[in-house]
């Protein structure tokens, strides 16, 4: 558990979350206390509280997400090379399912290393390459977007790994779009208290692409 919580994705926790939800009705609680920057678990939380069963849970979140993918690749749908950094799911699939051809570059991404996690994931079915992080720089000069997960989108802008905000700031300097990729189960109010975790404000996000909920 441990080593999932450290590594997995936001959207990957919370399906986790929801398969050991049926057999420990206490975990909501304990990963809720852990993982305050992940808006999907606050919304797991808040659909219990409303009287959802884990199986509707599951079917909502699973839509959610599908739908987000979806309509990602149709506002991108175009050939591209794209930035990102740290592991998410929702990228994860974004990139191994889009139809178009993608020059993926991921940074290391540390302290963690997530990016590296990533890296291994896509490299048997996409063009992806792993860079350092002091890299990053040269490849947005020459980047078409950057594109990022989101572990919870508040109200004055976007939680995600540390190194996110240098994205985004570099990105508004070579005037390169830079997107979130975030499906509405994460559109919750979060507190940062994990050091690895930092907000990006709106004014450096062109857009926040999400799908039905």
């Amino acid at each position: 558990m441990d080593e999932l919580l450290k590594n997995a994705g936001s959207v990957e926790i919370g399906f986790w979350l929801l398969e050991k939800m049926e057999e420990d009705k206490y975990i909501l609680d304990k990963i809720s206390h852990l993982k305050k920057e992940m808006g999907v678990i606050k919304w797991i939380k808040k659909m219990v509280q409303n009287g959802y069963t884990i199986k509707e849970i599951k079917k909502i979140l699973k839509s959610s997400f599908n739908s987000t993918i979806s309509y990602a690749q149709k506002f991108l749908n175009f050939d591209a090379r794209v930035v990102t950094i740290s592991n998410s799911k929702t990228l994860e699939v974004y990139f191994k399912t889009h139809p178009k051809n993608l020059e993926i570059v991921v940074p290391v991404s540390n302290p963690g290393g997530e990016g590296k996690i990533l890296y291994d994931k896509l490299k048997s079915t996409c063009n992806v390459k792993l860079i350092n992080d002091f890299e990053v720089e040269k490849y947005i000069k020459d980047a078409d977007y950057i594109v990022t997960g989101a572990d919870s989108v508040c109200e004055n802008g976007v939680i995600n790994k540390i190194g996110s905000k240098t994205l985004a700031i570099l990105s508004k300097y070579y005037d390169k779009p830079f997107f979130v990729i975030a499906d509405k189960t994460k559109f919750f109010d979060s507190k940062i208290e994990n050091k690895i975790f930092e907000l990006i404000p709106f004014k450096l996000i062109t857009a926040i692409i999400s799908g039905e909920i």
